[in-house]
């Protein structure tokens, strides 16, 4: 089972970029084929979807519905839109716990946040600024 957490960056990402910003903080870490390994620990899947592909529209259009069904997205909406990237993680749990997992990748929001500015959707949660909740999705 994987949790889920996109990046909507402002900015066009790839892979690469963020292969590379991980591995300047641990080179452990690497994006191979998409899997993102720290060490020997698999943590799940990196894909980037850049804007006008049919995985990024699927993405954007389904995020903004569940931010417009709240009725608190009109300052977010717009923010979403404006996205020249999505990045999703789908994590994977593999026996441990979801704290230890969320450890293991937190490089990674940081690397993301260095390479485009951009707001975060956590599966279930909400969507976020950085550390600031802007639209709860807890209910959805």
């Amino acid at each position: 089972m994987s949790y889920y957490i996109r990046y909507f960056a402002t900015r066009p990402i790839s892979a690469k970029a963020i292969h590379q910003g991980l591995q300047a903080v641990d080179p452990t870490f690497k994006i191979d084929l998409g899997e993102l390994v720290r060490g020997e620990v698999a943590l799940g899947q990196v894909e980037v979807n850049q804007a006008q592909g049919d995985l990024f529209e699927d993405d954007l259009r389904q995020t903004v519905s569940l931010v417009e069904a709240t009725g608190n997205g009109a300052a977010v909406v717009p923010r979403l839109r404006a996205a020249a990237a999505i990045v999703v993680v789908g994590l994977e749990w593999n026996g441990r716990s979801p704290d230890d997992t969320l450890a293991l990748v937190a490089p990674l929001w940081n690397v993301l946040a260095q390479l485009s500015p951009g707001l975060s959707q956590w599966e279930g949660s909400g969507v976020f600024d950085g550390g600031q909740c802007l639209v709860d999705l807890s209910a959805s």
